[in-house]
């Protein structure tokens, strides 16, 4: 399933700042009011239950064997459940992240502050972002500020994890770190041991903290290097290839691909926000990056379509970031 923002994950969201999705409460994140806001997504194993076959009675249900979900405990969402699980399965409650992982991370000194804290999929998965102490500044461009993502499932898709993300703020742009040095997905192994996983958050912030002076580096490299547009051309081709209806491709998909060629384009030659890194390879992966944050069709309204980005930097893929990223040779 994808990561979608439902109008309940809405109204318990929490920004630091004004979010492009303009959705949730906007203000100051105190790490002790943090430890109560994954409160109302706590849940508990409940077993499955089916309609008694044997009886008349429409409001007769027996367990289905020993089958148990993971169902919402806050009475006015008792409603929902989650994903399927055994007697085995170890609940991590979302305030895990807020009432033990955040408070010893910002001990450390390298956390400026709460940046977002949220759920997706009506509390399925829950997720805080911290702001790191260290921005980057590249020169005639923007800021960039990095972000420590820790995001914990109740779908058994995502365990425990801590992931790295960016905004540069001149433009908004989120996107994962790993475009530039395939930065891994950290994942908690120790499960069950509170000290020993408290550790393991600590050396997995050290880590995104250090790297930050790789990661100007870098920017700085690809910011330097001129990207023509013969060789932009080319990428766009590489990207989305040109239909054609003698190959049998519909007119709605040569449609489609103009409009996409023609956003990728305003993004790479005229968008004021790369400005002062149009034309070199810097630019040209921020103009694709921003096409797939702001111009990307997906199912639904605008709200839905940025929430989902946000949901994929920090948790999912950026199929064509990543790929015009492996293109240029970043």
């Amino acid at each position: 399933m994808a990561h979608k923002m439902t109008e309940l994950d809405a109204k318990h969201a929490h920004y630091a700042e004004t979010p492009w999705h303009k959705l949730g409460t906007v203000g100051h994140i105190w790490p002790v009011e943090a430890e109560e806001m994954f409160d109302w997504a706590e849940v508990e194993k409940r077993p499955l239950y089916i309609k008694d076959p044997g009886d008349l009675d429409p409001d007769e249900y027996v367990p289905l064997g020993n089958r148990q979900v993971l169902q919402m405990v806050e009475p006015w969402y008792r409603h929902i459940a989650h994903a399927e699980v055994t007697d085995r399965y170890q609940i991590v409650q979302h305030s895990f992240m807020t009432d033990t992982i955040v408070p010893i991370l910002y001990d450390t000194g390298m956390v400026e502050r709460i940046e977002s804290l949220g759920t997706y999929n009506n509390g399925e998965v829950g997720y805080v972002s911290l702001k790191l102490a260290n921005d980057i500044e590249i020169p005639g461009w923007s800021k960039v500020e990095s972000m420590f993502n820790i995001g914990n499932g109740h779908d058994k898709k995502i365990p425990l994890l801590a992931t790295q993300s960016a905004r540069a703020v001149v433009c908004a742009n989120t996107f994962q770190w790993n475009v530039l040095d395939k930065t891994p997905v950290y994942k908690f192994r120790k499960m069950g041991k509170p000290a020993e996983m408290m550790e393991e958050a600590v050396r997995a912030l050290a880590d995104s903290f250090n790297r930050q002076e790789t990661y100007r580096r870098n920017i700085e490299r690809l910011a330097n290097e001129e990207y023509s547009n013969t060789q932009w051309r080319h990428l766009k081709q590489q990207l989305m290839p040109e239909p054609h209806v003698d190959a049998g491709d519909s007119m709605n998909t040569i449609t489609r691909w103009i409009n996409n060629t023609e956003a990728l384009d305003f993004r790479f030659h005229i968008d004021a926000d790369i400005a002062g890194v149009r034309n070199t390879k810097w630019g040209a992966l921020m103009a694709v990056q921003a096409w797939e944050q702001k111009d990307k069709t997906i199912k639904g309204d605008k709200h839905k379509r940025q929430s989902t980005h946000q949901a994929n930097v920090m948790f999912g893929k950026l199929p064509m970031t990543n790929k015009a990223a492996e293109l240029l040779s970043i």
